[in-house]
């Protein structure tokens, strides 16, 4: 009788995780050649800034991923990067003396903008309910 045997057992293990597995590597993969284009076109404050701006709106559309077939939620992710647009081109972020968690409440704020506008027009203009996933 060992002490670790019955740690993990077929029924504690999720059979799938969806594309919360792989959020990160698909945030990056968009992020970064963006950033790389706007720092060779612009400066390299905007191209951070874009950075930050398009991985939590990425992040965003991840947890609202359930609405990904609705023509709605891609009109109001749209809508949201316009609203980003002046951030990434007007405000020039000191990033040298800045430590990136400082930063962490801007992108938090963003997530939490996108997502509070989706679910508004989830629930109070289109009135739409996903459908349950049974298993």
């Amino acid at each position: 009788m060992a002490l670790f045997d019955d740690l993990e057992t077929e029924e504690q293990i999720p059979e799938k995780q969806g594309a919360w597995k792989y959020l990160g590597l698909i945030i990056i993969a968009c992020t970064l050649p963006v950033v790389f284009f706007i720092w060779a076109i612009g400066t390299f404050d905007m191209g951070l800034n874009a950075g930050i701006c398009l991985g939590m709106n990425t992040f965003a559309v991840g947890m609202c991923w359930d609405l990904r077939r609705c023509w709605w939620f891609w009109g109001v992710i749209l809508f949201m990067l316009a609203l980003n647009a002046p951030l990434v081109v007007m405000i020039h972020w000191p990033h040298g003396g800045i430590r990136p968690i400082a930063l962490l409440p801007i992108g938090l704020a963003d997530v939490m903008a996108t997502v509070g506008v989706v679910r508004f027009v989830q629930k109070f203009i289109v009135r739409y309910d996903p459908p349950d996933e049974e298993d």
